[in-house]
């Protein structure tokens, strides 16, 4: 049922959702119920070759340097990652910055699509960042992630990364 509401939104057009994010042609329930519920339980997810897997890095290394895959049911500048929570929020060293994902509003209840019960949570992130060796505040970054976890703690969230570039 979620690969056929999937496969249905591939030709929908996009349209913002707030924080500088566009809303892709997947929904928050499905994101929870067709990927992150299977992989956590070693189950075939929707749609293969769609998350990229990333464990620890997905939040020490500044979001421009994580590897990019293009998918048709994703917006162009719209990625989806597997990776391990991290509520560090302190700026890390990466290649060529320092920096961090910083909360920004508040974490919104997933319910299902299909019996209404809470089945997870979001939290919203902006990426903010200064350059190695510079002394000045952290600058905000055009780049924006939404990290989607279980209702029951799991050790892995799925993150969508987008950048905004207006």
């Amino acid at each position: 049922m979620i690969l056929k509401r999937i496969q249905y939104r591939l030709g929908m057009t996009t349209r913002m959702a707030g924080f500088g994010e566009e809303e892709s042609g997947i929904s928050d329930s499905e994101i929870i119920e067709g990927f992150l519920r299977p992989k956590i339980e070693g189950e075939a997810v929707a749609i293969p070759g769609l998350i990229v897997e990333l464990g620890e890095e997905l939040y020490t290394r500044e979001p421009w340097l994580l590897p990019q895959t293009d998918h048709p049911i994703l917006n162009p500048r719209e990625w989806l990652y597997l990776g391990k929570p991290n509520r560090n929020n302190v700026p890390v060293e990466g290649v060529d910055h320092e920096g961090c994902w910083v909360r920004i509003g508040s974490a919104v209840l997933i319910r299902s699509e299909e019996t209404d019960e809470i089945i997870g949570g979001t939290s919203r992130f902006r990426y903010r960042f200064r350059n190695k060796g510079d002394k000045h505040a952290l600058r905000w970054s055009n780049w924006f992630m939404k990290e989607y976890r279980l209702f029951n703690p799991t050790p892995h969230v799925i993150c969508k990364i987008t950048e905004k570039l207006s």
